[in-house]
């Protein structure tokens, strides 16, 4: 039991702080696009990079954003069945659909992985005229892809524990914004 909450208290934790670091992604993007608006509006000169840069900084945000959202249950969820069952009734749900959850994420793992070392290997730089480094972009998805599978784990140990007691066992301990103290019960 001790290791189960440690597990959930780590996951739940390097995911939030995670994503606080992932949100500053914002800034860079957006000092890139006001500059990228200046230049070609005011002066004239539009450069060659600003928007494969600016590109780039969206992707990972999002990609590395996707286990906190999971975390904070921000997630789209079909409410038509879901949102009229009993606590235990959801998860239950929550536990037989966490198959595709799996599937899906396991092999976007390990697909991207592969196409991230060899994109190391090669030096993969992207096709356009100023040709950046790719691969730490490429690295973002399976890093991102890991951590959503690390907290799907964490949100079906939840849902099997709420199916089993009825109740909530191990609520979410880690804030999250406008909703304080998050539990599984508003994820």
């Amino acid at each position: 039991m001790k290791a189960i909450e440690a597990y959930l208290r780590f996951t739940d934790w390097l995911n939030a702080k995670f994503a606080w670091i992932v949100a500053f992604l914002i800034c860079p993007m957006l000092f890139i696009m006001i500059w990228e608006i200046m230049m070609r509006y005011v002066f004239n000169s539009p450069s060659h990079w600003a928007y494969e840069i600016s590109l780039f900084t969206f992707g990972a945000f999002i990609v590395l954003g996707g286990a906190y959202t999971h975390l904070a249950g921000a997630h789209v969820n079909v409410d038509i069945l879901w949102g009229r069952l009993s606590l235990r009734g959801r998860a239950m749900l929550d536990v037989l659909t966490s198959v595709f959850s799996f599937l899906f994420l396991g092999v976007l793992f390990w697909v991207s992985l592969k196409i991230t070392i060899n994109s190391w290997q090669i030096g993969e730089t992207t096709m356009s005229h100023w040709k950046p480094i790719y691969y730490p972009l490429r690295t973002t998805l399976p890093v991102g892809c890991f951590l959503f599978l690390m907290q799907t784990v964490a949100k079906l140990i939840r849902d099997v524990a709420i199916v089993v007691k009825g109740e909530e066992v191990f609520p979410v301990r880690v804030p999250i914004p406008g909703m304080g103290t998050a539990s599984s019960s508003n994820l």
